[in-house]
């Protein structure tokens, strides 16, 4: 029957539930096999080929907005990733002692994604006798060669 068209409520539930296998790392030739074999239209039947990719598509074109957003907003989206991950993890392995670690390293990337931690902030200081930057910081050739392109600069500007 053609015409059936899906509502625009069915269409985002399908997208969004195409964004959370692109987010685990499917591959596009499984999502569209599962897209067949899990999504149906009004009338009962599976979607086509052709309209699996028309949904796969359009996820990828809302996930690419997605990725054009804010700074924040795409801090959200990597800590959902980490979460996701934290939850896919096999509970075999969760609980040994590799599974704590990487468990432990994702959560500290979260914290450190939500601000938890203070910023370091790194200065650089030279003591009195060795300081950093010192007065003869460029040598006699580099001297002349600013002196020159300076006096070059204020001929164009007369």
């Amino acid at each position: 029957m053609a015409g059936v068209r899906s509502s625009k409520e069915e269409t985002e539930r399908r997208v969004f539930t195409i964004q959370g296998w692109i987010i685990n790392g499917v591959p596009d030739y499984l999502i569209l096999k599962n897209i067949q074999n899990q999504f149906q239209n009004k009338d009962g039947n599976y979607l086509s080929r052709r309209q699996a990719k028309v949904l796969l598509q359009k996820a990828y074109t809302i996930w690419q907005q997605d990725q054009e957003a804010t700074i924040d907003q795409k801090r959200a989206l990597k800590i959902a990733r980490l979460q996701q991950e934290i939850r896919s993890m096999d509970e075999k392995y969760k609980n040994t002692p590799q599974g704590m670690a990487v468990k432990l390293s994702y959560e500290k990337e979260i914290n450190k994604l939500e601000a938890l931690y203070p910023v370091k902030i790194l200065r650089l200081q030279g003591d009195k006798e060795n300081p950093l930057l010192g007065g003869d910081t460029f040598d006699e050739s580099k001297e002349r060669r600013l002196q020159e392109l300076l006096e070059k600069a204020s001929k164009l500007n007369v």
